[in-house]
């Protein structure tokens, strides 16, 4: 019986280890694509997924308690307030127009 589960969980790593060399894969060739903006776009949900695949899996956040979700969910709101942060103050800012101009 044991002996199953432990092949279940060595099919699931496998699994895991694949996905996440087809995410990378997948960003790499986005990247050589030169899309520009759209690129970003497309890469920035990519490497999310990557990255939650890792954390959920690799970092065991899927058994820790409740005080680690907390900590990942503060991580979450920091990340995407300076995800932001340019752009909130590239509109408000005080400068003039010519500032931004370039030569």
């Amino acid at each position: 019986m044991e002996e199953h589960s432990q092949q279940d969980d060595f099919k699931r790593d496998l699994l895991i280890y694949f996905s996440i060399i087809a995410l990378v894969g997948l960003i790499i060739f986005i990247s050589h694509l030169q899309l520009k903006t759209l690129g970003i776009f497309l890469i920035i949900p990519i490497a999310c997924t990557e990255a939650g695949i890792l954390g959920f899996y690799f970092m065991h956040l899927m058994t820790k308690k409740r005080t680690v979700h907390l900590l990942l969910l503060l991580t979450v709101i920091v990340f995407i307030t300076l995800l932001f942060w340019p752009a909130w103050d590239v509109a408000y800012s005080p400068r003039t127009p010519s500032e931004f101009t370039v030569y």
